[in-house]
C-alpha cells in the first residue's frame, strides 16, 4: 500500500493541472491526474510515465463517475488524501446575450457544479486524512467581475465564496480551504488577441502554469485561504472593497480584456 502523500488533480492533463502534477511527482507524492481529455492525458502519462501516478478519464460534472474515481484513487492511498486540487474549468468569451444559453449552463456545470461534486465526493477522504487540504482554482475574475466573460466570473465568485464559507467548516475535522486566484496564465485557455495586449509587467502580464504549481506546494505548508498569482491581485481587491465602480471603469480601460 503506497504511504506517500497524496493528491488529486481535475484538468491534469494541460496547463496548470499538468504542471503541477509535474511538481508533485518530482517531490515524491502519489499522483492522480483526471481530465476529460483522454488524448492530452495518455500525453501527459508518456511524460510521467507510471511509477506512483494515475490517470483517469474524468467529466467533473458527473457526480456519480467523481465518486468512482476518487474509490480507486484511494485504494493506491490507503484511504487517505492529502490534497484536493478542483483544477478543471471552461470558459467562453463573448456578450452575454449573444452566447448560446446552453453554452453558459455548461460553464457553471464544470466551473460550479464540478467543484462542489468534488469536495462532497471527498469529504470523508478529507477527513480521515492529517492536515489535509482542499484547494481550488478561482480567478482574478472572482475578484471583479469582467466583461466578456460574465458566467465565468461568476463561477470563480461561486469559488471563492464556497471556499471561504469551508474554510471555517471543515476545520472542524483538520482539512483547510483555499484557492488560487490566478492571472493571465500561460495556458491555451488564453487567446492569441489577449496575448497580443498584455502588459509586460503588473498584475495582468503573462505567468508561467508552473507558478500555479508552485503556488499549489506552497499552500499545502502555508494556511492562508487565498491565494493570488501575480500578488499584485491583492491591489485589485483592496480597490474593489472600496470603489467597485472605479475598480470595474479601471479593469474596462486597462485589463487583460481591454484593448488598450
Amino acid at each position: 500500500m503506497n504511504k506517500k502523500k497524496s493528491i488529486f488533480i481535475t484538468g491534469a492533463a494541460g496547463g496548470m493541472g499538468s504542471s503541477t502534477a509535474r511538481l508533485f511527482k518530482k517531490n515524491g507524492w502519489f499522483v492522480g491526474c483526471y481530465d476529460i481529455n483522454e488524448s492530452n492525458l495518455n500525453e501527459l502519462k508518456n511524460e510521467l510515465g507510471n511509477e506512483d501516478i494515475i490517470y483517469q478519464q474524468l467529466d467533473v460534472a458527473n457526480k456519480t463517475e467523481f465518486e468512482e474515481r476518487l474509490s480507486d484513487f484511494s485504494k493506491n492511498t490507503n484511504g487517505t488524501l492529502d490534497i484536493l486540487f478542483n483544477n478543471a474549468g471552461i470558459t467562453e468569451g463573448g456578450f452575454f446575450d449573444e452566447i448560446p444559453y446552453e453554452n453558459h449552463i455548461k460553464i457553471i456545470n464544470i466551473n460550479v457544479i464540478g467543484v462542489i461534486n468534488g469536495i462532497y465526493s471527498a469529504s470523508s477522504l478529507l477527513k480521515d486524512t492529517e492536515n489535509s487540504l482542499c484547494i481550488s482554482t478561482s480567478s482574478s475574475s472572482g475578484i471583479m467581475g469582467m466583461g466578456m466573460i460574465a458566467t465565468y466570473s461568476a463561477t470563480k465568485h461561486a469559488i471563492k465564496g464556497l471556499t471561504e464559507s469551508l474554510s471555517a467548516e471543515f476545520s472542524r475535522f483538520d482539512t483547510r480551504v483555499s484557492d488560487i486566484l490566478p492571472g493571465v496564465i500561460d495556458t491555451p485557455m488564453i487567446g492569441k488577441e489577449i496575448r497580443d495586449h498584455l502588459p509586460k509587467s503588473g498584475m495582468w502580464r503573462l505567468i508561467s502554469s508552473d507558478e500555479i504549481a508552485k503556488t499549489v506546494w506552497e499552500s499545502y505548508h502555508s494556511n492562508n485561504i487565498h491565494w493570488y498569482v501575480p500578488k499584485e491581485l491583492e491591489d485589485l481587491e483592496r480597490d474593489v472593497a472600496i470603489n467597485p465602480i472605479e475598480a470595474r471603469d479601471k479593469l474596462n480601460n486597462s485589463g487583460p480584456l481591454s484593448e488598450n
